[in-house]
């Protein structure tokens, strides 16, 4: 029999959660030659991690409307899958790029917690103890650097475009400039006509707490200095926010 020709995406925005990926998917649809797939009951597709039971043919479904258009999808936790899925993605789409934004890892740990808490069980911050908010940041922690040791077992350098969080506010049009190169669209557009500076799934307004913060600075300090050494001075603002 013949092999079944799928419409599978050219690039995925893997993540991290809570780090600004709405944002940039938001901005990137507005191109006119991107097309963004979206899930059945969500902005998010989250087929290699809560639909992957579905068939392929469900997965390559979803991007039949791109026409020309380079097509992608944006699934932030992505970036947490097992490599036996890495392997899975590699062997379908050995040429996808890949996407991916760093923030803070306590300020992201501490935001995704946050909605674990409270956005998705309708409570106050009062109404938590310690080991409770403990256990959460626990169960959301996120390491940047095993992230990008899985992927990068699968997928060349080339393949991969890092971006920061930070530069959502500071430097929205170089970054959305630099995804666009890597992804292979026109770079020379109107900018703002993308609204650049519109806030999207802003997060809750609670702060780090300081025993949290403690906590987290602890778990992190190794983890911010390999950063370091990898992106340099990208990652200043989170040694310098927790020295």
């Amino acid at each position: 029999m013949p092999e079944v020709a799928y419409t599978l995406p050219d690039f995925l925005i893997i993540g991290a959660p809570k780090s600004g990926t709405w944002w940039l998917a938001s901005r990137m649809k507005k191109h006119p030659q991107v097309f963004l797939a979206r899930g059945e009951h969500s902005g998010e597709v989250k087929y290699f991690t809560k639909y992957f039971h579905k068939p392929l043919s469900y997965y390559s479904n979803l991007f039949k409307n791109a026409g020309d258009r380079i097509k992608g999808e944006k699934s932030p936790h992505y970036c947490t899958l097992s490599e036996c899925r890495i392997q899975f993605i590699r062997d379908q789409m050995p040429n996808v790029r890949l996407i991916l934004i760093l923030r803070d890892p306590i300020e992201r740990d501490w935001s995704e917690a946050l909605v674990a808490l409270l956005r998705d069980t309708d409570r106050r911050f009062e109404q938590l103890g310690e080991t409770e908010v403990t256990d959460m940041l626990n169960k959301v922690r996120l390491k940047y650097s095993t992230v990008l040791n899985n992927w990068s077992k699968f997928f060349g350098e080339d393949q991969f475009h890092v971006c920061f969080f930070d530069d959502v506010k500071k430097n929205p049009e170089s970054l959305l400039r630099n995804v666009f190169r890597h992804i292979g669209v026109d770079t020379q557009i109107d900018y703002q006509q993308l609204g650049l500076h519109e806030v999207v799934n802003r997060g809750m307004r609670i702060p780090l707490r300081p025993p949290y913060r403690d906590y987290l600075c602890e778990t992190y300090v190794s983890e911010i200095e390999t950063l370091h050494q990898r992106f340099g001075d990208k990652v200043l603002p989170w040694m310098a926010s927790h020295s």
